[in-house]
C-alpha cells in the first residue's frame, strides 16, 4: 500500500491541481493583439495599478542570481466522512535550498516524515519531490513553482488554459477594483505601501480566478494574492485530453464514483521584500478537495520559506568575488564538507545524487545515508493540521477566507443543470422494510444572483412496497463560510437520522440479511437550515422547521437470504404520533485530531424544541476520546446522555439498541424519555487497521427510575479497516434480551 501512495503522489497532485495542473497552460490565445479595455474598471486607481503590475509581470525578474533559504512543506490529504475525517496521506519536510540561475541547484534534506495508512514511511524518499522550488524567473501568482514563458505562453500539453489577470489579453474576461491600503513604515523612515486590486471575472468560469491581488503601485511588485477558481473544477468537462484518454474506459467506472472535481478553495500566496530590493516568497497555502463522486477527498498544501541570502546583480557587482564559491561547488567532497559543517555534523553519514528531477528542473541533493535520521530532526515542522512559525497562522486564514468571501460572486453564463438518476449516486438507491425497494432521481441547477450562488435542486423517488411518492425540493446559497438551506419535502424518514438508517450500509443488510436497524415515519413540511458549505466537514447545523407526522407501517417481507425461511418476517415499526411539529433543532459536532496515532476527540451536542400535537424539548451530548496506548494499542472511551422535557412524541423519544448506541442488542431494546450508554473500547492497531476487544452498557426509561443494574451490558470484538472507515463487530449481549449480533457498518470511532 506505501508503494502504491507513492506512486500517486500526493504532493505532486495537490501542487499541480492547486496550480491548475501544473500551469495550466496560460493559453494559446496570447498570440493575438494587446486588447485594452477602459470598461473592465471601477475606478481610475484600478486601471492604473492593473498597468503597472501587468508591466511589472512582462518583465522577467532575472535580477536575482542566486538565493538560499529553509524551505518547510506540509501536506495532508484525508478521506471527509460524518463522524471525523480519515487521514490517507501526510507528510512534512525540510531542505536547505542554494537556487542558482545558471547553475544546477543544490539542496540539502534536512527532515521528512511520511505517513499512510499503511504506517509511517521512514526508508523511501522520492528525492524530486525536493527539486520545485521557487524562481524568480515565473509567474509569482503560482508562487514561481510553475513554468512560464516571456511573453506568458506555456506549452498546451495539458489541454487547459488559465486566463490569467495580469496578461493584457485578459482584461476583458474581469473587472478590476480597488480595495484596502497596507503601508508599512520602516525605521529609516521609508514606506512600503500594497494596494488590493481585486479581481471578479465578468462571468463565472472555471479558467478564472476570483480572489485580491496586492500590488506595491510604485513598482507593480505583487506582494500577495489570495484567490480561488470562480467555478468548480470537473476534470472530464475541462481537460478534453484526459476524457479522451479515458475514452471506454469511464464504463466501467460507476456512475457514484463519477464526476472528478476540484473544488479550490482558497490559495494564497505571500512574498517579504528583502533588503528593500526584491519580493521574494514568504508562504503559500493550499486548500481544496477533491471528488470522485461520493468520495470527497480534502487536501490541503502548506509551504514557508525562511530566506538566509539573496545575490542579486547589483549585489554581485559590489562582491570582492563575484563567483561566490561557497554557493557553488564544483566537486562532491567540497560541497559534503561544506554540509557536514551544518546541522548534520562530521558522524552522520551524507550521500549525494545528480541531475535529480526532470526537464524543468534539475539538482543536486544530498541526504543522510539513514533516513531514520530525517523523521526526528528539529527541523522537523508539526503537521498541516497545527500551526507553525512561517506558515500562514489560523488567524490570517480566517480574515483571508473572509476577505475572499467578501467579494461579489462572477455571474454564470449559463445555467448548468445536472441529473442524476439510480445508482448514479448512492442514495437514489436503497431498501428498508417500509418501502422495499426505492429508486430515485435528483435533478439541480446553479446559478449566480445578485445575492450570491444560489442552486435548486428536486428530488424523485417511489418506494415498490408502500408507493408511497417521495419528493424534495431544495433552494441553497453557499458561499466559503456557510451553507443556507430552504426545504420543501414529502418523504420518508428515520427516527435516528444521525445514525443514517437510509443509507447504504443499512440498505445492504436490510436487503441481503433481512437486518433493518431503522425505524421509520413519513414528514411533509418545510424547514430553513444554516450549516458548513458543502467542501468542510459538517461541524455544526441550525435547522427550523414546520412538518406534519404520520407513522410508516412494514410493507415488505422480503430479504434475500431468508427466501426459504417459513414465516419470516421484519420485526415491526414504531407507530409515530400523528400531527404537526413546528420546531427548531442544534446540532454541534467539533472533532480535533487528524492523526490516528494521537490523541483524537469530539462531542455531539443536539438541543430540540417544539410545540404543536406535543409540547417538548429535549436534548443529548456526546463525548469520544481515542488515546494511545503502549505497545502499539489504542484506548476509546465514549460516554452519552440525554433527556427530555415535556411530552415528547413517539418518534421523539431515545430508542437504544443496535450498531450505533448499543452493540449485542436488537434495535429499540431499551426506550425512554431519558437514557445514559457508555462504551470502552482496547484496540491492538496494525498497518491496514485493528483488532479491538470492547464493552457496551446502555439504560433509558426516566430518570427518577434510573438504576445501573436496570440497564444493559455486552461485550465483543471487532475488525476495523482504515481507523475505523470499515468496521466489523461480534457482540454478545449480557442479559435478557440480548444475543450475538454481527454488524457491519462504516465511519466507526476506531
Amino acid at each position: 500500500m506505501r508503494g502504491l501512495f507513492a506512486r500517486v503522489g500526493w504532493y505532486r497532485l495537490a501542487l499541480r491541481v492547486c496550480l491548475f495542473t501544473s500551469s495550466f497552460a496560460v493559453a494559446q490565445s496570447l498570440t493575438g493583439q494587446v486588447v485594452t479595455s477602459e470598461t473592465s474598471y471601477r475606478d481610475d486607481q484600478a486601471r492604473r495599478l492593473h498597468e503597472v503590475a501587468m508591466a511589472a509581470r512582462g518583465r522577467a525578474d532575472g535580477s536575482v542570481l542566486r538565493y538560499s533559504a529553509v524551505v518547510k512543506q506540509r501536506i495532508a490529504a484525508g478521506l471527509r466522512m460524518p463522524l471525523k475525517d480519515r487521514t490517507l496521506y501526510r507528510s512534512e519536510s525540510s531542505h536547505r535550498l542554494w537556487w542558482n540561475r545558471d547553475h544546477e541547484n543544490l539542496i540539502q534534506v534536512l527532515a521528512f516524515r511520511e505517513q499512510t495508512p499503511a504506517g509511517v514511511n521512514l526508508d523511501e524518499i522520492q528525492l524530486d519531490r525536493f527539486v520545485d522550488s521557487f524562481d524568480p524567473m515565473n509567474d509569482r501568482l503560482f508562487f514561481g513553482l510553475a513554468e512560464d514563458g516571456p511573453d506568458g505562453e506555456d506549452s498546451e500539453e495539458q489541454g487547459f488554459s488559465f486566463e490569467h489577470p495580469l496578461y493584457p489579453a485578459w482584461i476583458d474576461s474581469y473587472w478590476f477594483s480597488t480595495g484596502d491600503t497596507v503601508a508599512v513604515h520602516l525605521p529609516d523612515g521609508q514606506r512600503i505601501r500594497s494596494v488590493e486590486l481585486r479581481v471578479v471575472p465578468r462571468a463565472a468560469d472555471v479558467h478564472r480566478m476570483t480572489g485580491s491581488l496586492w500590488i506595491e503601485p510604485e513598482t507593480g511588485a505583487l506582494t500577495r494574492a489570495v484567490y480561488r477558481l470562480s467555478d468548480t473544477f470537473d476534470a472530464l468537462r475541462d481537460v478534453p485530453d484526459l476524457r479522451d484518454e479515458a475514452g471506454d474506459g469511464l464504463r466501467f467506472v460507476p456512475g457514484l464514483f463519477r464526476p472528478w472535481t476540484f473544488d479550490l478553495r482558497i490559495v494564497v500566496v505571500d512574498y517579504g521584500l528583502w533588503d528593500l530590493e526584491v519580493w521574494m516568497p514568504r508562504s503559500m497555502r493550499l486548500e481544496g478537495v477533491a471528488s470522485a463522486g461520493i468520495l470527497k477527498v480534502p487536501v490541503t498544501l502548506d509551504y514557508a520559506y525562511e530566506i538566509d541570502d539573496v545575490t542579486s546583480q547589483s549585489s554581485r557587482t559590489a562582491a570582492a568575488d563575484e563567483d561566490l564559491p561557497e554557493l557553488h561547488f564544483p566537486t562532491r567532497s567540497e560541497a559534503m564538507a561544506y554540509l557536514r559543517r551544518g546541522l548534520f555534523g562530521d558522524d552522520v553519514p551524507i550521500e549525494v545524487h545528480s541531475g535529480v528531477g526532470n526537464e524543468s528542473g534539475r539538482a543536486r541533493v544530498m541526504v543522510p545515508v539513514s533516513r531514520s535520521f530525517l523523521a526526528t530532526s528539529p527541523e522537523l515542522p508539526p503537521p498541516v493540521w497545527n500551526a507553525a512559525p512561517g506558515f500562514a497562522s489560523p488567524t490570517e486564514l480566517r480574515d483571508m477566507f473572509e476577505g475572499l468571501d467578501a467579494l461579489p460572486d462572477a455571474p454564470t453564463p449559463a445555467t448548468p443543470v445536472t441529473f442524476r438518476w439510480g445508482l448514479q449516486r448512492p442514495d437514489l438507491v436503497r431498501y428498508n422494510r417500509v418501502e422495499s425497494l426505492s429508486v430515485g432521481a435528483i435533478g439541480r441547477l446553479r446559478s449566480n444572483t445578485p445575492a450570491g450562488p444560489v442552486s435548486i435542486g428536486g428530488t424523485a423517488r417511489l418506494g415498490l412496497a408502500d408507493r408511497h411518492p417521495n419528493g424534495r425540493l431544495e433552494v441553497t446559497r453557499e458561499t466559503l463560510r456557510r451553507r443556507v438551506t430552504g426545504s420543501w419535502y414529502h418523504e420518508l424518514t428515520a427516527i435516528d437520522e444521525g445514525a443514517r438508517h437510509l443509507g447504504l450500509g443499512n440498505s445492504v443488510m436490510a436487503a441481503f440479511l433481512g437486518r433493518d436497524d431503522g425505524d421509520y415515519f413519513y414528514r411533509s413540511g418545510v424547514s430553513a437550515e444554516w450549516a458548513p458549505p458543502a467542501a468542510l466537514r459538517r461541524s455544526y447545523r441550525v435547522r427550523s422547521y414546520a412538518e406534519y407526522h404520520r407513522s410508516a407501517t412494514v410493507s415488505t417481507d422480503v430479504a434475500l437470504f431468508r427466501l426459504l425461511e417459513d414465516g419470516w418476517s421484519f420485526r415491526p415499526n414504531v407507530l409515530a404520533d400523528e400531527g404537526w411539529e413546528v420546531g427548531a433543532v442544534v446540532d454541534v459536532n467539533p472533532w480535533w485530531g487528524s492523526d490516528p496515532r494521537s490523541l483524537q476527540g469530539g462531542f455531539d451536542l443536539m438541543v430540540q424544541a417544539a410545540t404543536g400535537a406535543a409540547d417538548f424539548a429535549r436534548a443529548s451530548l456526546t463525548g469520544r476520546v481515542i488515546a494511545p496506548a503502549p505497545s502499539g494499542l489504542r484506548l476509546a472511551l465514549e460516554g452519552s446522555a440525554g433527556t427530555s422535557w415535556g411530552r415528547p412524541t413517539a418518534q421523539r423519544l431515545w430508542y437504544l439498541g443496535g450498531a450505533r448506541t448499543l452493540r449485542g442488542f436488537a434495535p429499540r431494546t431499551a426506550v425512554g424519555g431519558d437514557y445514559a450508554r457508555g462504551r470502552v473500547e482496547i484496540a491492538k492497531t496494525f498497518t491496514w487497521g485493528a483488532l479491538s476487544a470492547f464493552s457496551d452498557y446502555g439504560w433509558a426509561g426516566t430518570w427518577d427510575d434510573f438504576d445501573v443494574s436496570n440497564g444493559h451490558a455486552a461485550v465483543g470484538a471487532g475488525v476495523s479497516l482504515l481507523d475505523g472507515l470499515i468496521r466489523m463487530d461480534l457482540a454478545r449481549g449480557m442479559d435478557r434480551p440480548g444475543g450475538t449480533r454481527l454488524d457491519v457498518y462504516l465511519d466507526g470511532i476506531l
